[in-house]
């Protein structure tokens, strides 16, 4: 479940509203109103969900310096 972040761009409003959308490809596609002037939010990022990383497997890994 992504977290899609809009904002509303009308002068003076500036709002920002998050949500939390069944997909990134919905969360894209919706149209929300802005709570303060009531204008569509514009889609600013809608985020993927990825993995905890199993701290077990951190703790064995070799890490290597870049050059």
């Amino acid at each position: 479940m992504p977290l899609c972040v809009y904002l509303c761009h009308t002068p003076g409003c500036q709002v920002k509203v998050e949500r939390w959308m069944p997909t990134a490809g919905e969360g894209a596609d919706a149209k929300i109103p802005c709570p303060r002037c009531g204008n569509l939010l514009t889609s600013a990022w809608t985020g993927t969900q990825t993995r905890t990383p199993n701290l077990k497997d951190a703790s064995t890994a070799v890490f290597q310096p870049k050059h």
